[in-house]
């Protein structure tokens, strides 16, 4: 079997997670580099890490290596790319560049470059070309060049992964799909203990880990992938990568979201709603304050403000006051948060079990993780035996 050699490309600190992810797909000869792992495989593992794939926000497929020495050579080794086929003469493509220290002024250049050599190509075959459709391409292009050697790719996923097609309503200061999905993920959850957001705004941190729980693919809801377009693209082989896919159909706990503010809460519920996932995400409206575990042990996972996207009066007694409601009202439960403000993290309080630096977006944060004891007894309570429809549950 011939193998491919793929890109995926993740956030800073996510590549471990993103690794051991491609080898559970079935990836080989995985290599980890900055931001990305490089792995190999077939157009079946393709299709699988898209539609898979929680911590990927886009996977290339390399089509070409090589050397060049100069504008013209670098031309040439495009032009005698055969992109005809994978792109059609009625469609439409787009070209994306990084290149450091070559002998291009400017990405831009290099981008224009390739782009009239597959221009060039499709008039000197066929006396025509396809457009550029820099929004909505049918196929997407990626050159990386690095002094004297570029790597030419397609992008097989279009838009990138992280947008899961789930959300409808959009929170001022939402959370990365892909950064929920790892602080999920970093938490050691498995799915047998409630799971709870006490700041729950759209609803990410939440979605993401039901997914998890329910082995639902982080693509399971969008539409469309990048490969779709391409000529080559193989429907047989995607239909049976969707088909290999068990999704459970019921989980023994439940997972709750609270937001004092009821916009926000009316977003999280749209988007619980657009992802069929009613049955098990329980929405109320409360201050965080005032929030306590239905049963325990139970964890918590939540996105304070930063005051970076939502303004806050007083940050550091505000992040006083999360310290003060964990100390009291999650005895015996763990909880982890993440926040760009390192200042009023130190006025939580408590002593971190687990900290990791992290992307959200652009803002460099931290995730930190606390193990919460009492010195009072605490009961433990055996997590109810749900009985948990994917679709349509009744009985709440």
């Amino acid at each position: 079997m011939i193998h491919e050699v793929f890109l995926a490309k993740t956030f800073a600190g996510f590549e471990n997670l993103l690794l051991k992810e491609l080898q559970k797909c079935g990836a080989k000869n995985t290599i980890l580099l900055n931001r990305s792992v490089q792995f190999e495989g077939d157009f079946h593992l393709l299709y699988k890490v898209n539609y898979c794939s929680r911590f990927a926000s886009r996977v290339l497929w390399q089509v070409k290596n090589f050397n060049f020495d100069s504008n013209n050579s670098f031309y040439k080794q495009i032009f005698d790319f055969p992109a005809e086929e994978y792109l059609s003469r009625s469609g439409t493509f787009a070209v994306s560049c990084t290149a450091s220290e070559s002998i291009f002024k400017t990405p831009l250049f290099a981008a224009l470059l390739t782009k009239d050599a597959i221009c060039d190509r499709f008039r000197e075959k066929y006396n025509e070309r396809p457009d550029v459709d820099k929004e909505s391409p049918d196929v997407q292009f990626h050159v990386h060049i690095h002094k004297n050697n570029a790597t030419f790719y397609l992008d097989s996923s279009g838009e990138s992964l992280h947008k899961r097609g789930y959300k409808v309503s959009n929170h001022p200061a939402s959370i990365n799909e892909i950064t929920a999905a790892a602080m999920v993920a970093l938490s050691d959850w498995d799915g047998k203990c409630d799971l709870i957001d006490p700041m729950c705004g759209g609803g990410t941190i939440l979605i993401e880990a039901a997914m998890q729980a329910l082995n639902i693919p982080a693509g399971y809801y969008r539409e469309k992938f990048g490969f779709f377009k391409w000529l080559n693209f193989d429907r047989y082989a995607w239909k049976k990568i969707i088909n290999e896919v068990t999704i459970n159909d019921d989980i023994p706990i439940d997972l709750y979201g609270y937001d004092i503010n009821p916009r926000f809460l009316g977003m999280a519920k749209a988007n619980v709603e657009k992802a069929r996932l009613e049955d098990f995400i329980l929405l109320n409206k409360r201050d965080m304050r005032t929030v306590k575990p239905v049963r325990i042990p139970s964890l918590l996972i939540f996105n304070p403000p930063y005051g970076e996207r939502l303004e806050m009066e007083d940050n550091n007694a505000f992040y006083k006051e999360i310290g003060d409601a964990l100390k009291q009202n999650f005895s015996n439960c763990k909880a982890f948060l993440i926040t760009s403000d390192i200042d009023a993290l130190k006025h939580i309080g408590l002593k971190t079990s687990f900290k990791q630096n992290m992307f959200n977006g652009p803002l460099e944060c931290k995730y930190y993780g606390y193990d919460l004891f009492s010195g009072k007894f605490a009961p433990t309570h055996k997590a109810h035996n749900g009985d948990h429809k994917i679709h349509g549950k009744k009985d709440r």
